[in-house]
């Protein structure tokens, strides 16, 4: 069985997770950083990249981060439906998904409760709402290896702040719900 990036966690992670703090720039560099990603965590071994959920997607950074913030706007649709005032909306837009805030208002989960998190977060902050998506992500991976392997994507601190909020009455089933309505959303797909 193939490994997903057995051989090249280092570029798959942020640079934030290396030992060095550093990106890669050249192969002595990314060899070393794979050992070292290796020897911290070895749970990095034992993933299969034909075994990663389909509702977390293997892409770059930037949509990643962007796929969780969605995901955690969709877990508040209801609270979002409020956002009327143009400033809000501008806040919105620029912190979390711009253009979105209208779809996520029209989505269905907009008549359902908002998640139940622990702290509450902000609903206009990037780092909150990339935080609980990405929560809300490892949530809907259901195996801790491969959603230790998506939190590797984006920032160490995004995946710490992810560990402070706790999601109640989510179940695995309908944070992948949530997570895949965020991706159509994202690929401008009707949901």
């Amino acid at each position: 069985m193939k490994h997903a990036y057995t051989c090249a966690p280092a570029y798959w992670a942020h640079h934030s997770w290396l030992e060095s703090g550093r990106p890669i720039h050249h192969e002595r560099a990314a060899r070393a950083a794979h050992a070292s990603l290796f020897r911290s965590y070895p749970q990095l071994v034992q993933v299969a990249l034909a075994d990663v959920p389909p509702a977390l997607p293997l892409w770059p950074r930037p949509a990643c981060a962007r796929l969780c913030r969605i995901a955690a706007a969709l877990g508040f649709a209801a609270s979002l439906r409020r956002v009327v005032a143009a400033q809000a909306r501008a806040a919105f837009a620029a912190g979390v998904a711009p253009s979105l805030l209208v779809a996520i208002q029209r989505h269905p989960r907009a008549g359902a409760a908002d998640l139940n998190v622990e702290p509450a977060p902000s609903l206009f902050s990037r780092r909150d709402m990339t935080a609980l998506g990405l929560a809300v992500a490892m949530q809907a991976a259901a195996d801790s290896r491969y959603a230790f392997w998506w939190s590797l994507r984006l920032p160490r601190e995004i995946a710490e702040a992810a560990g402070r909020f706790h999601v109640h009455g989510l179940s695995p089933l309908e944070a992948r719900e949530l997570v895949t309505d965020a991706r159509r959303l994202m690929e401008g797909r009707p949901c």
